[in-house]
């Protein structure tokens, strides 16, 4: 059976796709000496945070080299978040979305711990101080990847559930209200106060705790 959250994947992947599409095409196109205005400078000012928190976390080499797939990723996970917004599903509200959002980074990490370690300093460190210590190690290597998945798909689905049941209550508690023919009255009335934290504010403080554990775990293994 389709997952209703593919359709919502689809609309989002082609919809961010053709908007980067028309972005860069507007960007390539626009004269040195015209001063950037409307989409493209909200782009050109995106692009410039974007790098600079990255180059702040990861430091010049790691934060230009990375800032491509963090403010991809923040785009996405922002849009996904706030896409219930439109009456169709969060895909974040999915756990294999946010699985595959982890897995990704949990591979840049192990990406950054054998770029910075070598191969063999990369196995070696599943056995330090000593060998039983590789039960510990390995755990602590997965710890990533299930706390930033788990993190943003708890938080995207607990924000659905929370808002399920207020829809339910609300409308239970209209229908006791004669004349309205079962309007939902109350769920109009309190409903966008709770979206207008679920849906927009929870959707840009997870995609921006989402980005932020990333940089800052990549950057740690450069450290190290």
């Amino acid at each position: 059976m389709l997952q209703v959250e593919v359709y919502s994947i689809l609309i989002i992947t082609i919809g961010l796709s053709i908007a980067f599409y028309v972005g860069g095409k507007r960007l390539n196109n626009l004269p040195l000496t015209e001063k950037p205005r409307g989409g493209v400078l909200k782009a050109i000012l995106y692009v410039k945070t974007i790098s600079d928190f990255t180059i702040q976390n990861m430091g010049e080499k790691h934060g230009r080299r990375m800032a491509a797939y963090i403010g991809s990723v923040f785009i996405y996970i922002l849009v996904a978040n706030m896409f219930g917004l439109t009456g169709l599903a969060a895909p974040t509200s999915n756990y294999s979305v946010t699985l595959v959002l982890a897995i990704i980074t949990f591979l840049l990490i192990q990406h950054a711990k054998i770029d910075a370690n070598g191969v063999k300093g990369y196995v070696k460190g599943f056995f330090e101080p000593f060998f039983p210590f590789v039960i510990p190690n390995f755990f602590g290597t997965v710890a990533p990847l299930i706390s930033l998945s788990l993190r943003l798909f708890g938080n995207v689905l607990s924000g659905t559930v929370i808002m399920t049941l207020l829809y339910t209550f609300t409308g239970w508690i209209s229908s006791f209200i004669p004349g309205i023919g079962g309007f939902n009255f109350f769920g109009v009335i309190v409903a966008p106060v709770l979206h207008l934290y679920f849906d927009m504010f929870s959707a840009f403080l997870q995609a921006f705790i989402f980005i932020s554990l990333t940089s800052i775990l990549i950057a740690v293994e450069y450290q190290d």
